[in-house]
């Protein structure tokens, strides 16, 4: 993730707020979180916040990706 960080710190894109992202629903319509889709040198990185703690973020102002990548919950999938 600190990886991930750097890259986007030295691009200035840190602070850019999420453009791409979905929610996780099962077959019975149950939300598991969701999963942003972070571009970083021609390459998406996808990074997961499982249910509950997506709703906050998702809310009321889409997130930067600063916000989703120091969020405590947050999963970097490969």
């Amino acid at each position: 993730m600190d990886h991930l960080i750097k890259k986007l710190e030295k691009s200035k894109s840190i602070n850019d707020i999420v453009t791409k992202f979905t929610l996780i629903v099962d077959e019975n319509q149950l939300v598991h979180g969701a999963l942003f889709f972070i571009p970083v040198e021609n390459r998406d990185y996808k990074v997961m916040i499982p249910a509950p703690y997506h709703e906050i973020l998702i809310a009321d102002v889409l997130p930067t990706y600063k916000k989703i990548l120091n969020h405590k919950e947050a999963l970097l999938l490969k």
